[in-house]
């Protein structure tokens, strides 16, 4: 048998210096954290470009829902059982409350009747001290409040469905001739106390309980609310004169259509409403926009941001949110005087 001889001497073994393995592990790290880079890029882009599809989907439902609503001011139903106009009121004595009626930078209270141009429970400019311990913008944001009244159509027992309020319900029209059977919606923006989140907000007078319904958040995300008012021969302030050609000349506020101490020229002020212009700003999660800036929307825009109107500027802090503005005017179709 072949003996095998050994020399003793150990063979030589292959591997990686230390210099060779921090080299590795370092370009290693590199491309991780490239990758890591590479998907919360990703993920932000996605989240900003869902959250936009979902403002955009916000802001055609507030325009639509809005819209619908302002466009039914004044509607009076001539085929009602007991048919009754606004002239009509008049001739007999009776002083009906106006079809449009807001209040601006309001917080809103839930009324207690129909008589709301002479209510004291929402105050114009009222809405900072309302928000108390609350300083963000989901409260102190310089919001304005709308009522719209309209008569519907049908009976109680069964609406036509022609004429609905803000909620989308089916409203019916008069029954006995007086004026207060008419339909009233208000929208406001409040904070949502199970979310914290600011929406718009929607409430109606129930005739058949004879009370306002508890507002219903209808828009999650509404963080501010401005209006203004085309009107027709009025001055702010001021009695008004005579009604002009029933096209809107001057924009004003809703506190600029009030009379101190006069509630019958308040309330003829409103009825020269010809348009109404609605701004608003919509605001997405935490996280939602690539960036975290602070900056100043204005929901009327440019044209019409004024430091005498609080909220038509709206400063808003880095909290990474995508916001959006949105506005837009409504004509109004009806006749909403009383001759």
């Amino acid at each position: 048998m072949k003996k095998h001889h050994f020399s003793g001497i150990p063979a030589r073994q292959g591997g990686v210096t230390l210099v060779e393995l921090l080299v590795a592990m370092t370009v290693g790290l590199l491309v991780t954290l490239v990758a890591l880079s590479t998907l919360i890029l990703g993920r932000t882009g996605y989240t900003t470009v869902d959250s936009t599809t979902q403002l955009i989907d916000k802001e055609r439902f507030a325009i639509d829902t809005v819209s619908k609503i302002i466009l039914q001011a004044g509607y009076q139903d001539f085929a009602a059982p007991i048919p009754m106009t606004r002239a009509l009121a008049v001739k007999l004595g009776k002083e009906p409350e106006p079809d449009l009626f807001g209040w601006n930078n309001a917080f809103y209270t839930q009324l207690s009747d129909l008589a709301i141009s002479e209510s004291t429970k929402i105050v114009d400019g009222n809405r900072p001290t309302k928000c108390g311990s609350i300083n963000d913008t989901s409260c102190k944001n310089g919001s304005d409040v709308l009522v719209v009244r309209f008569q519907g159509g049908g009976l109680t027992a069964s609406p036509d469905g022609n004429m609905v309020n803000c909620l989308g319900t089916a409203e019916p029209g008069l029954e006995t001739g007086d004026l207060n059977e008419r339909s009233a919606s208000i929208f406001y923006v409040a904070r949502d106390a199970n979310t914290s989140e600011p929406s718009l907000y929607c409430s109606y007078y129930k005739h058949s309980s004879g009370a306002w319904v508890a507002g219903q958040p209808l828009i999650e995300g509404v963080e501010s609310m401005q209006l203004l008012f085309g009107t027709d021969n009025v001055t702010a302030g001021a009695v008004p004169g005579i009604a002009g050609d029933s096209i809107a000349d001057r924009w004003l506020r809703a506190d600029q259509l009030k009379v101190a101490s006069n509630p019958n020229a308040t309330r003829e002020n409103w009825r020269r409403v010809r348009a109404v212009r609605v701004g608003l700003v919509l605001r997405g999660p935490v996280g939602s926009a690539q960036e975290r800036v602070t900056a100043t929307f204005a929901p009327l825009g440019t044209a019409y941001a004024s430091g005498a109107d609080a909220g038509s500027q709206l400063a808003v802090a880095a909290d990474g949110r995508l916001r959006r503005v949105v506005n837009f005017t409504v004509h109004i179709r009806n006749d909403l005087s009383t001759r």
